[in-house]
């Protein structure tokens, strides 16, 4: 796990520290450098967004002043920051030079592509390298997804394929800006062809990023028999079970017998680790080579998780009648979760919907995300339209509701939907029934469809209720339903207004800050088993505070984990269980130089600025979160209780632990 640097502070933090210390039986973890008066001061600019203030300290005297404006810039992601970072990149400090890069890459202004890649060539320092492909990466493929400035995008792209430096170091560097450039759409293979080759050669941390860089590529170059021949002899020999599962996305797109033959046998074999085996899973489902056959047995896993990505795997494939019986036979006694989606993979294949069965389903003894997954079946068929419509508007339970709209506007586009029900009124009538999930829910849908595809009358009805709607919203806590709203009024062409951006409303409580020791644990009781994890109060001082002031009011007793995504995160802490719950108050994003490695613990949120009380856990390394999401801790112990966590799991409480 990467540390957060803290070499070198100033004059007067040494001094309350030594005397914080004494008093603290030296104990080097019970205290952080926010005893420091001028680092409360940038954090503090930071989190209230004052560029000015913070951008005087990049020409401080005392280095970690100037490491610890940078990282600030980075969080503020703020253009009146760029020139003074172009000037920052060339600081006699390394440290200096790698958070400014850094800073740079999270601004994506096409501006800092020149001064990137000159200071790149000439760069000696490991990290700084690093952090300046890795901008240079994030600046290109933010640029290319946004269809701006393509002759600048070009530049970067030409600056890393002739970056001369073929050592560990700079294959690393190339293969981190490569990440970022295929996940845009960069379709050029110069990249993944240079990647390629030397990959077999490379030390486990470069296989692993290589193959993330090549897993996040959508051109070309899987239909070169020759390269992806080449690859997958590699990965036949390949130990390392990170970049394994990584890999799998290769041969999911690989559509070559040999990629084939490889997912086959990687299905076959007994795998240990659930990611590889819910990455082959994955990679079966996409490639057409895969038979049915060779996925169906899957089914049958001990590990829910695995035998659900079997489900979705078999959607893509043509099955036979006696597969359907043989599938049938498999699940029959499985868990409600992997029935429902059993029963959808069915539904695909001709295979028609009992309703009655599964209405008493629904009306059965079942735990409530058990519930809610049976009643998203319903969506699958039209005939369900009026009852999900009429339940969705009478549940007092707001999970439940929320779970029948979706399936009642996922039932809109399917056989069977009734023509006596008016789309456009059953809209009109869920917005106002006035909770925020469901709004959300309706305003997604309406986007999806043009002003022309319904009545002129009742377009303007909609639009009044979205805008009457919006109205009622209690920001900052509403916001991302307020911009779910906003996104479908600009697409329709009504009363454009921006997206809002939540002003400053919760101050960091530094009294609680300082109280908070440098590596502060905490144990998580769930209903699975305890994990620890380790807070970074220094990285994300905001974040932590309010993550530390909830856990100690009891919060987050008795919520639930309502989102697990296998080989992703577990996500938990909404106190309405869906994922549109929040805090009255948000928190600044809050952003330095990790990893988004196994275990990180980072906010949720919807947009910058949005953070507020929920929180997910990686089950693996996920590089595309790094500068989007604040992390503000790792786990330390117990990630086999992570990976045993599913939809409805408990968090029966968070313990602080004391050193």
């Amino acid at each position: 796990m990467k540390q957060p640097y803290h070499s070198g502070i100033t004059c007067i933090g040494l001094m309350l520290i030594l005397a914080f210390g004494l008093t603290q039986c030296n104990k080097s973890t019970s205290y952080n450098k926010f005893l420091d008066p001028e680092l409360v001061k940038i954090a503090d600019f930071c989190d209230q967004r004052s560029t000015d203030s913070v951008l005087s300290y990049l020409n401080h005297k005392q280095p970690m002043l100037r490491i610890e404006a940078a990282y600030a810039l980075a969080s503020m992601r703020d253009p009146k920051s760029i020139d003074a970072l172009h000037k920052t990149i060339l600081d006699p400090v390394a440290e200096v030079r790698a958070a400014a890069a850094y800073a740079l890459g999270q601004t994506l202004h096409p501006s800092s592509i020149q001064p990137l890649s000159v200071q790149l060539t000439n760069e000696g320092n490991s990290a700084a390298v690093i952090a300046m492909a890795e901008a240079l990466g994030k600046i290109a493929g933010g640029l290319h997804a946004s269809s701006t400035a393509p002759e600048f995008v070009e530049d970067a792209a030409n600056a890393l394929f002739n970056y001369e430096r073929t050592d560990s170091l700079g294959i690393h560097a190339v293969a981190k800006a490569a990440f970022w450039m295929h996940t845009s759409g960069w379709p050029d293979t110069r990249l993944i062809n240079k990647l390629a080759f030397v990959f077999p050669t490379q030390p486990v941390i470069n296989r692993r990023m290589i193959a993330f860089a090549m897993s996040r590529y959508r051109g070309e170059w899987f239909n070169d028999t020759i390269q992806t021949a080449r690859f997958f002899q590699a990965i036949e020999l390949e130990k390392d079970t990170t970049t394994l599962t990584a890999s799998m996305a290769v041969a999911g797109r690989s559509e070559s017998v040999l990629a084939a033959n490889f997912i086959i046998k990687c299905l076959q074999s007994s795998q240990p680790s659930r990611e590889w085996t819910i990455a082959t899973s994955r990679a079966a489902g996409k490639h057409t080579g895969v038979p049915a056959s060779a996925i169906i047995p899957m089914l049958e896993d001990s590990r829910n998780a695995v035998a659900e990505e079997a489900c979705f795997a078999l959607q893509n494939k043509q099955l036979r009648p006696e597969e359907i019986l043989e599938i049938k036979t498999r699940t029959a006694s499985s868990p409600m979760t992997i029935q429902a989606a059993c029963a959808r993979m069915l539904h695909q294949h001709g295979d028609s919907l009992n309703l009655d069965t599964w209405l008493n389903t629904i009306e059965g003894n079942l735990s409530t995300y058990d519930r809610l997954a049976c009643i998203r079946l319903l969506g699958i068929t039209g005939k369900s339209a009026l009852l999900s419509l009429e339940r969705a508007l009478n549940n007092p339970d707001i999970l439940q509701a929320n779970a029948y709209t979706e399936a009642f506007i996922e039932s809109h586009s399917q056989p069977g939907f009734p023509a006596e029900v008016s789309y456009a009124q059953a809209m009109l009538s869920l917005l106002n029934h006035g909770d925020i999930g469901i709004t959300a829910l309706c305003a997604a849908e309406l986007r999806k469809n043009s002003p022309a595809t319904l009545p002129e009358n009742e377009i303007k009805e909609l639009n009044q209720a979205l805008l009457a709607t919006l109205d009622k919203l209690q920001l900052p806590r509403e916001v991302e339903t307020a911009n779910e709203i906003i996104k479908t009024l600009n697409s329709w062409g009504f009363t454009p207004r921006e997206e809002i951006k939540v002003a400053y409303n919760h101050p960091i409580d530094w009294n609680l800050v300082r109280s908070i020791p440098r590596r502060q644990r905490a144990a998580i009781h769930t209903s699975k088993g305890i994990l620890e994890i380790e807070l970074h109060v220094e990285d994300a001082p905001g974040s932590v505070a309010s993550f530390v002031q909830l856990c100690r009011e009891g919060f987050y007793n008795g919520k639930s984990f309502h989102r697990v995504v296998p080989n992703f995160v577990i996500q938990g802490g909404c106190p309405r269980g869906d994922g549109m719950g929040g805090t009255d108050y948000t928190l600044r994003s809050e952003f330095r130089l990790h990893d988004y490695s196994t275990g990180s613990v980072g906010l949720a949120s919807s947009g910058p600025d949005t953070e507020s009380c929920q929180w997910f856990i990686t089950h693996m390394p996920t590089p595309h979160l790094e500068g989007r999401y604040t992390i503000f801790a790792h786990v330390t112990q117990g990630m086999s209780v992570v990976d045993r966590i599913e939809i409805g799991d408990s968090i029966k409480s968070i313990e602080l632990l004391e050193e």
